[in-house]
C-alpha cells in the first residue's frame, strides 16, 4: 500500500492523473475519506508540491476551472448518485377531455420547462373568460412510486449560469411541458371576469389543452412596455398581443384589489449572467415589475391563492407560504400572506420545477377528481418531513446559484476592465454591486452612511480564480436617474 501511494504521488507531482486519483477526484476535494490509499497519495504529492489541492488538481487535468470545482463540490454533497436519472420510463397518459380554448404560454427564451399558460375567450357584454393552465405531471405519478421517490429526491431544479439540473428528466419534461403544438395534460381553473374586472367564482378542471403559442420575453417586450403603450393595440405585433393588453388592464385591477398597487415606485431590476460558447460574459438586466412580469405574476397569485383557499376550506394540507408577520416561511396549514395582500397563498404553478408544487397538485387533484386520493392528511408527519427536506434544499440550491453567479460576476468585471463601481449600501460594510448579482464587503465605509445609500467604490484587487475582489470607498454618490 505505500508503495502504491509513492507510485501515485510521484505520478501527480510530475503531472499526470492516475485513472484510480481520477475515479476518486470529486470524493477526495470535497468529501474525503481520509483512510482512502488515494486521498493519501493526493495530499501527500500536494504537501511535497506545497500547493493546494485544487491547484493540483488544476496542474494534473482533474478540474478545468472554478465553476467545475464548485459544480462538483455542490453535486456530491446534494446529488450523491450524480445528477442523471434512473430509467423512468413515461407511464400511459391519461386520457382527458379536450378544452375548448386555445392557450398561450409566456417565459424566457431559454425555458425548456413550460409550467403555466393563460387562455382568453370573450363571452360578451364586456365579459371574458381567463384561462390558467398548468402543466400537469402529477397525474402520471402514483404515490410511492419511482418517479415520486425522484421528485422528494430532487426537490427542484437547481439554476446556475451556463447550466441546470433539472427536477424531472428529459422525457417527462417533453411529455408534461406546456410546448405550443398539441394538446397538453394540464390543471385548469378559469374566472369569469366582467367589463368592471369583477371576478367570478372559479371553476378547476383536469383537462388537454390546445397551446397555440409559447411567447418569448425577449421577443415581445420590445413590443410590449410601459414606453410604447398599453392601452390600446395599433398594429398587431405578435401572438395575443390584443390579449395581452386586457390581460395587463386586468393584472393591474387585481394588484390594486391586493391593495399593492405602486404605480410610482422607483424602478427595481433583477440581473442574471449569461455566458456564450466563448467563455464571454453578459449581465442580463430585467426590470421588476415590468408590464409582462406583472400581468404573469398576477395571473399566478390569482391561481396559487385561489387553490390554496381551496386546500384550506376542505381542511387538507398543503406547502404553503404564510407570512403572518415577520419573515415568509413554509407551513403546512394556510395563513394571511401580509406581503402579498392575501389571506392564503401556495406554490401550484410550478409542478415541473419544484417538488412543493408538486405535492400542492396532489392535494388540489383530489378536490377536482372524485377518484383521486390526496397524499396528505392533516398532522401526516411525512408531510413535515417533505417541508424540512423541501425548504432546506431550496435554499441549498439558491446558495449555490449565487455563489456561481457571484464567480461570473468577477470574471465579467475582469473582461470588462473595470475599476470603479457604484453600490448600494445594505448593512454596515456589505454591498450590493449596482448592475450585477454580486454581494460582497468594502472597507472604508464612513460609519454614518444609511443603509440604501449608495457609494462609489474602487477595486483594488480583483481575482476570479481565488473568488476575491477588495473594494475601498471613494465617496458618496445620489442615486441614478431611471
Amino acid at each position: 500500500q505505500d508503495a502504491q501511494i509513492d507510485a501515485w504521488a510521484e505520478a501527480l507531482k510530475r503531472g499526470e492523473m492516475p485513472p484510480e486519483i481520477a475515479a476518486d477526484l470529486k470524493t477526495i476535494l470535497h468529501a474525503p475519506d481520509k483512510q482512502s490509499l488515494t486521498y493519501k497519495a493526493f495530499t501527500k504529492a500536494a504537501d511535497a508540491l506545497k500547493t493546494s489541492a485544487y491547484e493540483l488538481a488544476k496542474k494534473t487535468g482533474g478540474i478545468t476551472s472554478i465553476p467545475q470545482y464548485l459544480q462538483d463540490g455542490f453535486e456530491i454533497k446534494y446529488f450523491p448518485k450524480g445528477t442523471g436519472f434512473p430509467d423512468l420510463l413515461l407511464p400511459e397518459m391519461p386520457d382527458l377531455p379536450k378544452a375548448d380554448v386555445t392557450a398561450f404560454s409566456i417565459d424566457d427564451e431559454s425555458t425548456t420547462e413550460v409550467d403555466d399558460a393563460l387562455s382568453l375567450t370573450d363571452l360578451g357584454n364586456g365579459t371574458k373568460r381567463v384561462g390558467i393552465h398548468i402543466a400537469a405531471p402529477s397525474l402520471a405519478v402514483k404515490p410511492g412510486d419511482k418517479m415520486e421517490k425522484n421528485i422528494m429526491e430532487r426537490l427542484s431544479t437547481v439554476y446556475f449560469p451556463g447550466g441546470k439540473i433539472t427536477m424531472l428528466p428529459e422525457n417527462w419534461i417533453a411529455a408534461f411541458s406546456l410546448d405550443a403544438g398539441a394538446y397538453r395534460p394540464a390543471v385548469s381553473i378559469y374566472f369569469d371576469v366582467d367589463s368592471d374586472f369583477n371576478v367570478g367564482e372559479p371553476t378547476c378542471k383536469i383537462e388537454a389543452v390546445n397551446i397555440a403559442e409559447n411567447l418569448r420575453i425577449q421577443t415581445i417586450e420590445p413590443h410590449f412596455n410601459a414606453e410604447t403603450g398599453l392601452d390600446e393595440a395599433g398594429e398587431m405585433m405578435f401572438a395575443h398581443h390584443q390579449d395581452l393588453i386586457w390581460f395587463h388592464q386586468f393584472a393591474v385591477a387585481l394588484q390594486k384589489a391586493r391593495g399593492k398597487y405602486e404605480p410610482d415606485r422607483a424602478p427595481q431590476y433583477d440581473y442574471s449572467i449569461e455566458l456564450d460558447e466563448e467563455g464571454k460574459v453578459s449581465v442580463v438586466r430585467r426590470e421588476r415589475g415590468s408590464p409582462i412580469d406583472m400581468l404573469v405574476s398576477e395571473m399566478m397569485i390569482l391561481a396559487n391563492s385561489t387553490w390554496a383557499q381551496m386546500l384550506h376550506d376542505n381542511d387538507l394540507p398543503g406547502l404553503f407560504r404564510v407570512q403572518p408577520a415577520g419573515k415568509v416561511r413554509m407551513s403546512t396549514k394556510s395563513e394571511p400572506h401580509i406581503g402579498m395582500g392575501v389571506q392564503h397563498y401556495g406554490w401550484f404553478t410550478s409542478p415541473l420545477r419544484r417538488a412543493a408544487d408538486y405535492i400542492n397538485q396532489k392535494q388540489l387533484l383530489s378536490l377536482i377528481d372524485d377518484t383521486a386520493e390526496p397524499l396528505f392528511r392533516q398532522s401526516d408527519a411525512e408531510l413535515f418531513a417533505a417541508l424540512r427536506d423541501f425548504d432546506t434544499a431550496y435554499a441549498a440550491y439558491a446558495d449555490f446559484q449565487r455563489q456561481m453567479e457571484a464567480y461570473w460576476s468577477l470574471v465579467y468585471l475582469q473582461q470588462q476592465g473595470t475599476s470603479e463601481l457604484t453600490a448600494t449600501i445594505l448593512k454596515e460594510d456589505l454591498v450590493r454591486i449596482e448592475g450585477l448579482p454580486l454581494v460582497t464587503r468594502a472597507t472604508g465605509i464612513p460609519f454614518d452612511a444609511l443603509p440604501k445609500s449608495q457609494v462609489l467604490l474602487k477595486i483594488t484587487e480583483l481575482d476570479p480564480e481565488k473568488q476575491f475582489i477588495a473594494l475601498n470607498y471613494v465617496k458618496a454618490v445620489a442615486p441614478a436617474v431611471a
